[in-house]
């Protein structure tokens, strides 16, 4: 038995790999890598974009007010917190009065009419506010 290769040279067993055309891809997947890759910050090492650069409280810890749109006894009426409004200039002065920074939410009942949530969204922009949106209430 004999188990030694009928070759001597190792490199004579099945000729020789192409350099040239080895080189080409690694310089397209090289290029490949680069133009694909991210050079943006990963998420982690961004800073916070709702930072205050005022003293004291930060509008980061003050929660936007609630107007609660509710039907009572056949009329619309906005509750904010307990006092309770029953017409849209009304609520907007009262909303002047408040801070604007952390916005207001519109929060409408089922009974409610659509005109009576129109006229909440519209009496916190009258007041200043720049931050408003609409929420439904959750429904039992």
């Amino acid at each position: 038995m004999n188990f030694r290769p009928k070759h001597k040279d190792i490199g004579d067993l099945g000729g020789s790999l192409p350099m040239t055309s080895m080189i080409d891809v690694v310089f397209l997947l090289l290029v490949f890598f680069l133009v694909t890759s991210s050079f943006a910050l990963s998420e982690e090492h961004l800073s916070a974009a709702a930072k205050s650069e005022r003293k004291g409280q930060s509008s980061t810890e003050l929660t936007p007010q609630i107007i609660d749109v509710v039907r009572r006894d056949g009329r619309d009426l906005f509750l904010l917190g307990e006092t309770a409004t029953p017409s849209q200039d009304a609520l907007t002065k009262l909303l002047r009065t408040l801070p604007k920074d952390p916005g207001v939410a519109v929060r409408v009942h089922d009974d409610a009419t659509v005109q009576a949530a129109a006229s909440a969204l519209q009496a916190a922009e009258n007041a200043g506010f720049t931050k408003r949106s609409y929420v439904p209430a959750a429904s039992p």
